[in-house]
């Protein structure tokens, strides 16, 4: 498995997509509104139920004999990040605006494919990174929903009863969401694994949930494109690439301090490094679309700096997993 198409090429993929929504916005528009958001709903199922067929048992169980290391990463990919955003906001280089979505983007879970193969590539652990990553996923929904309420329900007038109610109905659709298609997914692969040992399942299964992001995030740009002139996007853009790449580069120098400790070795040092570095757009994206609404005329503050801290952190994630590499080989 090479880090070229896992990065770099991830990244090339995911910038057509957004080009493409950009050039043809009046036809993206009509693909995200047709059968009342079909589209991108069953894109999110599809995405968590590959995710629960990928999801190594094996891996996840051996977390619970490493109590210690476990609770430092998972710690550490909530805490490092809001650690950024909160010395950003002290400082006076996070805008009121952008704070809440740089919040919820800090409490993202961590991505498992570049975390792994980052991972792997930079002379860490890679069945480490992806127990690790498999957790904090699993943990991830309920995170973001529970923090979003924090975050939502200072801004509206919502009663106690009213807000109970939509709690109740955001968690439902949620776990039909998320929840469900990631255990059914589970439960499939471990009565029907045939398709997973097969080399062409295995690659047909790492690149379909590759695929549905990139066509989320067309249908994402689209909705943006459809409520935000194209000159303010421009706009966002610069405003937003200085603070979220000084965001990265910082959130890189903590993470490593950060995983450090007595029980790390090396290898598995590089592999927190990674899980606190690297966030969803998975999970991110389609926990947005789902809790914001790509009608809410907000959406494009939310889902914005999520793609272009995409993009930032598998960037910047290659060279500094060459350099890891240099370190580790001496």
């Amino acid at each position: 498995m090479r880090v070229f198409p896992n990065g770099l090429g991830f990244s090339i993929l995911l910038a057509t997509s957004l080009t493409l929504a950009w050039a043809s916005k009046d036809f993206a528009y009509d693909c995200a509104r047709w059968g009342g958001g079909i589209c991108s709903d069953a894109a999110i199922i599809l995405i968590f139920f590959l995710q629960g067929y990928k999801m190594n048992r094996g891996e996840l169980a051996k977390v619970r004999y490493q109590s210690g290391q476990t609770i430092r990463v998972q710690v550490g990919i909530l805490l490092c990040p809001a650690l950024v955003v909160f010395c950003c906001w002290f400082l006076g280089l996070v805008v009121p605006q952008w704070l809440s979505p740089f919040i919820l983007l800090a409490f993202l879970p961590t991505t498992i494919a570049s975390g792994v193969v980052f991972s792997e590539k930079a002379g860490g652990d890679p069945g480490f990174a992806l127990g690790q990553a498999t957790l904090s996923n699993l943990l991830g929904p309920a995170i973001v929903f529970f923090l979003w309420v924090c975050l939502h329900g200072n801004h509206t007038g919502l009663s106690i009863n009213n807000l109970v109610d939509h709690i109740g109905f955001t968690l439902i659709e949620i776990f039909c969401f998320t929840a469900l298609p990631l255990l059914i997914g589970s439960w499939v692969a471990g009565n029907y694994p045939l398709l997973k040992r097969k080399s062409w399942g295995s690659w047909i299964i790492g690149k379909i949930p590759v695929v549905c992001i990139a066509w989320l995030a067309y249908l994402a740009m689209s909705e943006v494109l459809a409520n935000v002139e194209t000159h303010v996007c421009v706009q966002l853009f610069k405003e937003l690439l200085f603070p979220l790449s000084l965001g990265w580069g910082t959130l890189a120098i903590i993470a490593w301090f950060w995983s450090q400790g007595k029980e790390m070795d090396q290898e598995r040092r590089i592999s927190s490094f990674f899980c606190i570095t690297q966030k969803s757009l998975a999970t991110g994206l389609p926990m947005i679309q789902i809790l914001v609404g790509a009608e809410n005329q907000d959406f494009v503050l939310w889902v914005f700096p999520l793609i272009l801290f995409h993009f930032i952190q598998l960037l910047f994630g290659i060279p500094v997993l060459h350099l890891l590499r240099r370190i580790d080989r001496s």
